[in-house]
């Protein structure tokens, strides 16, 4: 059984929205299955590790997560997903392939709150234009415990913003869930495109491949860690560094000055209440959107009720539903994603095949450095011992223009001796040498203090994976998926990822 396009199809309804359709395929035994979709509901399927889901729109109008449906077009999705289809006036998918793990169609849709909460924020543009204010403009964050829809919502508000010809900047703070790059990273990435649907980090960055949706460049902090409380003063300074960084990018692109900023979260309760208003504080932000926690809100307003952020900011509070969609994800589903992130940055996908290059170095030619992981065990003991609050004021005024200046040997080290223990399969990041002297460091390591400060004060510019380590020949293999004929810096860092083929 094959299919294809029908000989009535406008070929030119592709190219403006640049999605690529895939030749036919036997399909062997599988039977093509049709979906009713009803106005304002949803179908909702889950995938295995081996399902291989091939999905089309044939009638209406459909989306995922904002971002709309060609109809006619057959969409691959391929390993472990939980996702689904909506539809505002109703629609007619069919599916093949696999029987997915698990399909329904749903009517508690959050698709209404979503759009009301998307309208709000362009009346907020609107407005802010008519004023000639850009303080007026949206810069919402999104918080929320684990498994709540944080990023599902960013990806819909992204997409409404950019359908209606906005060019809103996408920031993740989450470091273990990436967005366009590897995993451990901090990203804002402008949206002036759709997202790539098939694709699970979202789309593609300039890599080797041939790609038919709009490559997205986006600002990298390489922190390097899964989790933020692993060295929670090395996160905070790359975020304060990724805002100044955001706050350039807005003063230089009027289109994005006049979009505003939508931010992704990791996972945040009532205790993380200071890290929220640092977040604040640091991007600006006035729109706070708590997903399905009134508790959580309350919280939160009481402690924004005694900041001068609130007033400063005009800080607004608003609370959506949790969309009945959202479901839990264990620790395996997790790691397959984070595997799946890696494997797609450097190699692709079947749409888009990326070819890395692969570069030989001398080890003892790089100067590799990681992320400091805190001893939680002894932060503990501090904090029996009474030690606690003296750390938390350093923390407090930790690159913020404060008395205590910023110890970067708590934040990054040098691998003095890096060999393939440590290397082997490996993901590393590469650090933007523009304006770093690399043989002014090489050499010595009574630098460190400086070249950790401008390592991290630099952009990460791509990402390399160490397909080979010799501790002998004192080489290894690196691939990187970027058109560069040499590797652009010799200045590396060691992150906590590592990816098995």
């Amino acid at each position: 059984m094959t299919h294809s396009l029908p000989p009535n199809f406008d070929i030119s309804a592709l190219q403006s929205i640049l999605v690529k359709s895939k030749a036919p395929e036997d399909l062997g035994s599988s039977t093509e299955v049709k979906v009713e979709i009803p106005p304002l509901q949803e179908w909702r399927f889950e995938l295995n590790s081996k399902d291989k889901l091939k999905i089309k729109l044939l009638k209406g109008e459909a989306e995922i997560f904002g971002t709309e449906l060609s109809p006619n077009v057959q969409y691959t999705f391929q390993g472990s997903l939980k996702s689904s289809i909506s539809s505002f006036k109703g629609c007619t998918i069919s599916y093949d392939g696999c029987v997915p793990a698990s399909e329904y169609v749903s009517d508690e849709s959050c698709l209404s709150p979503y759009l009301n909460l998307h309208l709000s924020l362009e009346k907020m543009r609107r407005a802010a234009v008519a004023a000639n204010s850009p303080d007026l403009v949206p810069r919402v964050l999104i918080i929320g415990n684990k498994d709540s829809g944080k990023t599902s919502l960013s990806k819909i508000l992204s997409s409404y913003a950019e359908r209606m010809d906005h060019i809103p900047l996408l920031v993740n703070l989450d470091t273990s869930t990436p967005q366009f790059v590897v995993p451990g990273s901090m990203t804002a990435t402008a949206i002036s495109d759709m997202f790539n649907v098939e694709n699970i980090n979202l789309g593609e960055t300039i890599t080797t491949g041939v790609t038919f949706y709009h490559q997205k460049q986006p600002l990298v902090k390489t922190y390097g860690l899964e989790n933020r409380s692993t060295n929670l003063k090395l996160y905070k300074y790359l975020l304060e560094k990724l805002g100044q960084s955001i706050g350039k990018r807005i003063s230089n692109d009027p289109s994005i000055a006049s979009s505003g900023i939508i931010v992704d979260t990791p996972s945040f309760s009532s205790a993380d209440s200071d890290l929220i208003q640092f977040i604040v504080e640091k991007l600006n932000i006035n729109v706070l959107v708590v997903i399905g926690n009134e508790r959580f809100l309350v919280d939160l307003k009481k402690k924004f009720s005694n900041s001068s952020l609130s007033n400063k900011n005009n800080l607004n509070l608003i609370k959506v539903n949790k969309s009945g969609g959202v479901v839990d994800k264990d620790e395996k589903y997790e790691r397959e994603i984070l595997q799946r992130c890696i494997r797609e940055y450097f190699y692709g996908f079947d749409s888009i095949i990326l070819s890395p290059y692969t570069f030989t170095t001398t080890i003892s030619e790089l100067i590799i450095l990681k992320p400091v992981e805190v001893d939680t065990r002894m932060a503990n003991l501090a904090f029996l011992s009474g030690d606690m609050t003296d750390q938390d004021e350093e923390d407090e005024q930790i690159g913020n223009g404060g008395t205590i200046p910023t110890d970067f040997k708590k934040l990054i080290e040098r691998v003095e001796n890096p060999n393939s223990a440590m290397l082997s399969n490996a993901v590393l990041s590469i650090v933007s040498s523009e304006k770093i002297d690399f043989s002014k460091y090489y050499s010595t390591n009574e630098l460190n203090d400086q070249l950790y400060q401008n390592v991290l004060n630099s952009s990460t510019i791509g990402f390399g994976y160490v397909s080979y380590c010799n501790d002998e020949e004192n080489r290894l293999k690196l691939l990187v998926p970027l058109p560069v004929q040499q590797l652009p810096s010799k200045i590396l860092i060691l992150t906590q990822f590592r990816y098995h083929e």
